[in-house]
């Protein structure tokens, strides 16, 4: 059965798009896995680092005044049907991924900006949810029921969601849909206040959702059944003195940890029970620790490739400088394969 997931945190400026970006990369690479990365973020970051090759290529091509479009089904025009009301569900076996390299079993469910747009309509559905409007229940279950049925039609081992740094209709209905979430953070007090707010807001989507799960099985509605399971946070962006993060990044790694374990963990466990924390986090809340990348987050965004595959001559990078930034990638890789293999588990 496919496994969905998300990394999810309310507050921005976290390297989600990248960390999934990177953790796609690693499931493919290093455990040999189908792995799907859907696009539900209307800024588009995620479509756009991994299909940057073709986007250039289309801009260059209507400059020259020619009519062009992306490949592929994008996210709003799967769901729009059905959100409008013209089918009972998306139509899974009419969406065309994308498959940016052929070598690799990697697969793209590209956004849209336009997909805004579903977030009244999510909002609208999910206040109608106890009601016995149906089509609003087909809305509100439109998300997962498709997540599912695509898994299925193409065996995937995971599916990868990439949602909005947003606390919205969309994002719920995509966080909802998983069985398993990260929450990157960066060490700063924003990310520590963040905490708060972010337990709050889970435990009443995973409370609300509770309450419904009975009566749609009833209507044999394709609901989530269950809650999703936090496996851990990613301490991100954060810079080191001699292999160890640096004392005011250590600060804030230490009290953002206290406080998941103080705040985040009981929240989730009241919410969802104890299955919906992973029990290594009880006493260790930090799946990773990826430091920050410097110069290669940069080089990486502008080559579309993962960190641990830029090649010297593309970089650009000489002597003691590539030699540095060459056992960076190298760390990198070692971390996004261990995260991978946790992610397997």
């Amino acid at each position: 059965m496919t496994k969905i997931i998300t990394l999810y945190n309310h507050k921005g400026g976290v390297s989600k798009t990248t960390t999934t970006y990177h953790l796609a990369h690693a499931l493919v690479e290093h455990l040999g896995k189908k792995v799907l990365v859907v696009d539900a973020d209307p800024q588009c970051n995620i479509t756009e680092l991994f299909l940057f090759k073709i986007i250039e290529e289309l801009d260059e091509r209507e400059s020259k005044g020619e009519q062009t479009s992306l490949p592929g089904t994008s996210l709003k025009d799967a769901l729009w049907p059905r959100l409008d009301g013209e089918r009972p569900d998306v139509d899974v076996a009419g969406i065309d991924l994308i498959k940016p390299c052929d070598s690799e079993e990697l697969y793209i469910f590209r956004g849209d900006i336009a997909l805004s747009e579903a977030e009244d309509r999510l909002s609208y559905a999910h206040s109608q949810r106890m009601t016995s409007d149906m089509h609003q229940k087909r809305n509100h279950i439109a998300i997962h029921d498709m997540l599912r049925r695509l898994g299925a039609r193409d065996s995937f081992d995971y599916i990868l969601v990439d949602v909005g740094p947003s606390a919205g209709a969309l994002t719920r209905a995509f966080f909802l849909s998983c069985d398993e979430f990260l929450t990157p953070v960066a060490p700063d007090r924003y990310n520590f206040q963040a905490i708060n707010s972010l337990s709050e807001i889970l435990s009443k989507w995973i409370s609300e959702q509770l309450d419904i799960v009975s009566d749609f099985k009833k209507l044999k509605l394709n609901i989530a059944e269950g809650t999703p399971i936090f496996k851990g946070l990613i301490m991100q962006r954060f810079q080191r003195h001699n292999g160890n993060a640096k004392p005011s990044y250590q600060l804030w790694i230490d009290k953002i940890s206290e406080r998941t374990v103080e705040k985040l963990l009981p929240s989730l466990i009241d919410a969802g029970g104890k299955e919906s924390v992973y029990p290594a986090t009880l006493s260790s809340p930090a799946a990773t620790a990826i430091p920050d990348f410097a110069s290669i987050a940069p080089m990486m965004l502008q080559l579309g490739k993962p960190a641990w595959r830029l090649e010297k001559k593309e970089t650009g990078w000489q002597g003691a400088v590539w030699d540095d930034r060459e056992n960076a990638m190298q760390e990198i890789k070692e971390l996004f394969f261990k995260l991978a293999e946790l992610v397997d588990k």
